[in-house]
């Protein structure tokens, strides 16, 4: 049986790809927004740094209320505060009156309207597809996300070009709300239970997530593996590209053949079931080690852009198979929570990895680092697989079965 026969999922992922289409063009749109009213990169930069440090603090919170309120409630809510937010920066750009610190400060409320989505979509994946269908809903949401890339940055790009970054936003705000009118009609008996705290439930959402050693553990590793070795080779690599490789358009097929290797990998996740979850999903992140060589020792862009469908394929196949063990073991009461602060520590370290990229390439050398880099995640990786928390974690040792969903 395939998800897609199931009414709930069909509404859920249709919602979840219409609002991947906005994600991928708003980016576009608010660097040019910015750089339009004369704006200077730091402040571009400025302005994803504050999307992504409200979204981190706001996790935690966004992790709670996905356990203790109905998760499509909660996701409903978020996509109609985007909603707003995108609203006010398209109006206010189309209008003429915006100013760079409003986009900034908008942009910081978009990042904590978007964290209390994420963790409540795991919870409701569980929700509206049997336990045995999990893997196969994780990897079609893949697709779509990945799918959008270059559809969604090829849109933004055209809207901003011909129209304005004022429009593009005001798309991706009614991407947003489409995402929640398809989302509001999902019938599902919730899981989400409310306890007796707040403080209660955090507590107990993080004693949920230190119980389970492989999750911390592998948190730990990916949170240094966005600061050591993915986030050198997206800061470092266009610097490489403009020296070497011909400029934006070089690097812009590296870029796209990162997506195409993230929709193949969201393919294969609708076959692949590796036994040992999470060996296998860290062998498959020393990939990702390649395009850092490359980029270091011999910059070319069509071998560069192998190496980036490799990695692109490493990371949403990992991605989904993390996920579907993650959806499979965790008790569905705290499921939100433990993605909560999975997430957070997963994010924790890359708005600093970003940061430091350059200045740490200027003292020690672009080759080295990158070098450095490459080491680092295939050196950690041999090391974590062989922790037996990591190394004996099977599907086997699951929470309890999870009641049939609503079809």
């Amino acid at each position: 049986m395939s998800p897609f026969r199931v009414p709930a999922f069909r509404l859920l992922f249709t919602a979840r790809a219409i609002s991947y289409l906005g994600t991928y063009l708003a980016p576009i749109a608010v660097a040019f927004a910015i750089l339009d009213l004369h704006g200077s990169a730091t402040q571009v930069g400025l302005s994803f740094a504050a999307w992504t440090l409200a979204q981190v603090a706001m996790l935690v919170l966004g992790g709670v209320i996905g356990d203790r309120l109905p998760r499509r409630t909660v996701m409903v809510a978020s996509d109609l505060a985007s909603f707003a937010v995108r609203c006010a920066m398209g109006l206010l750009l189309v209008g003429g009156h915006a100013t760079v610190w409003e986009l900034i400060v908008l942009q910081a409320c978009g990042g904590a309207a978007v964290a209390f989505y994420s963790p409540a979509s795991y919870g409701l994946v569980r929700e509206v597809v049997s336990e045995d269908l999990l893997q196969e809903a994780n990897s079609l949401l893949a697709i779509a996300r990945y799918a959008a890339f270059p559809l969604g940055a090829a849109v933004g790009g055209s809207i901003v070009a011909t129209v304005g970054s004022g429009a593009a936003l005001l798309l991706d705000a009614a991407t947003y709300g489409a995402s929640a009118l398809l989302l509001s009609r999902i019938h599902v008996r919730s899981l989400a239970r409310s306890g007796v705290s707040f403080l209660r439930e955090l507590r107990d959402g993080w004693s949920a997530f230190v119980e389970h050693t492989w999750v911390w553990v592998l948190t730990v590793w990916i949170s240094l593996y966005f600061l050591f070795t993915y986030a050198p080779f997206f800061v470092l690599g266009p610097y490489v590209a403009d020296q070497t490789l011909g400029g934006a358009g070089s690097w812009a097929f590296v870029v796209t053949g990162e997506g195409v290797g993230a929709l193949l990998g969201g393919l294969a996740g609708l076959r692949l079931r590796p036994r040992r979850p999470m060996v296998s999903t860290g062998l498959l992140f020393t990939v990702t080690a390649c395009q850092n060589v490359i980029l270091a020792l011999h910059p070319a862009t069509l071998p560069l852009a192998l190496a980036a469908v490799g990695a692109g394929f490493a990371f949403s196949l990992g991605s989904v198979v993390w996920d579907t063990t993650l959806q499979k073991t965790v008790a569905p009461d705290t499921l939100a929570r433990v993605a909560s602060y999975s997430w957070m520590g997963a994010m924790v370290f890359l708005p600093a990895g970003y940061a430091l990229a350059g200045p740490i390439a200027m003292a020690v050398g672009i080759r080295e680092y990158l070098l450095f880099a490459a080491c680092w995640i295939v050196a950690s990786t041999l090391f974590v697989v062989r922790l037996r928390a990591v190394r004996d974690m099977t599907l086997e040792d699951r929470a309890e079965p999870v009641p049939a969903p609503a079809q």
